[in-house]
């Protein structure tokens, strides 16, 4: 039944993002969440489920030409919306998974470039439109350059991961309070302080070991509507890994995101938790099915 509802997540997770964008509330420059009888909660964290919900269903029907635009106009706005929040981070998130669903989905190279080029291109402009976006990319290429200013977060982050060596300098012995906003966007160096370069590549292979068994799952199942919502969750998954580890050890400039299950955020580790949910009821299902195979053998 959830495969014959494609508008009903595409609309839904347009409307909530357009709530925020009109009257969210505004945090380091990003409009993010909205408050709803004394509570707070970022929307962007689960439409990303519903927009693999869009994307799957509108794939499962059909992959011509006219169904493909039609999914592409909608990422799009999604996309669109979430850059007018100036949720940048949340975009791309959005838009690397699109791009990887439709290359699954038809197995076009030709969509993957077109795709790349125009990701490339939406970059380049958005440097040039936002000065948030440029102070981000110019503390990751010199922060220390001014190291008292824009390059202060990132720096402190590294001296963080430098401080705590590969065994850590031990559980509360660490100054994580010095980097800005370490709770939730730099919460992986206050970890690499504190407890050591090992435990961080422990906690990496964790991540990476749950976004191999969601891509095993998508391999192992037969109907595409479930394989693509397998592949789609995993890789928002992995994407905001990339993102929040690649950001706070300077390997690509910082985008705002939080780390799945470990960053401070209640939306974040809700939606996270309904993502291993879905993808468990997935393996579930295979399960049943193939032991219903089994008996009638």
């Amino acid at each position: 039944q959830l495969s014959k509802i494609p508008w009903v997540y595409g609309s839904i997770g347009l409307a909530l993002l357009l709530v925020v964008c009109v009257m969210g509330n505004t945090a380091f420059g990003a409009q993010l969440s909205i408050n709803i009888g004394g509570f707070s909660f970022q929307p962007s964290e689960f439409v990303k489920i519903s927009f693999v919900f869009f994307v799957a269903t509108m794939f499962y029907r059909s992959v011509d030409f006219r169904t493909i635009a039609i999914t592409t106009a909608v990422a799009a706005a999604h996309v669109l919306v979430l850059v007018m929040s100036k949720d940048l981070g949340s975009a791309l998130i959005f838009f690397v998974t699109y791009l990887l669903m439709l290359f699954v989905a038809t197995g076009s190279w030709l969509y993957l470039g077109l795709g790349a080029g125009s990701g490339a291109a939406a970059a380049v402009i958005a440097y040039s439109l936002f000065s948030h976006v440029r102070t981000r990319v110019e503390a990751w290429l010199d922060p220390w350059s001014d190291i008292s200013g824009k390059g202060y977060q990132i720096s402190q982050s590294l001296f963080a991961i430098g401080t705590g060596g590969w065994f850590g300098m031990g559980l509360y012995q660490g100054m994580p309070s010095k980097i800005p906003v370490v709770e939730k966007d730099f919460v992986f160096s206050a970890i690499s302080e504190e407890m050591g370069g090992i435990y961080s590549i422990c906690l990496i292979l964790i991540c990476l070991g749950c976004f191999m068994q969601f891509m095993m799952i998508a391999a192992k199942m037969q109907a595409v509507f479930y394989k693509l919502i397998a592949f789609g969750l995993g890789t928002t998954y992995i994407v905001q890994v990339f993102l929040t580890i690649g950001g706070v050890t300077k390997f690509i400039p910082s985008t705002g995101v939080t780390l799945p299950f470990v960053s401070y955020g209640g939306s974040s580790i809700l939606s996270t938790f309904i993502v291993f949910n879905v993808v468990q009821g997935l393996y579930i299902l295979k399960r049943n099915e193939e032991e219903e195979d089994y008996d009638e053998e």
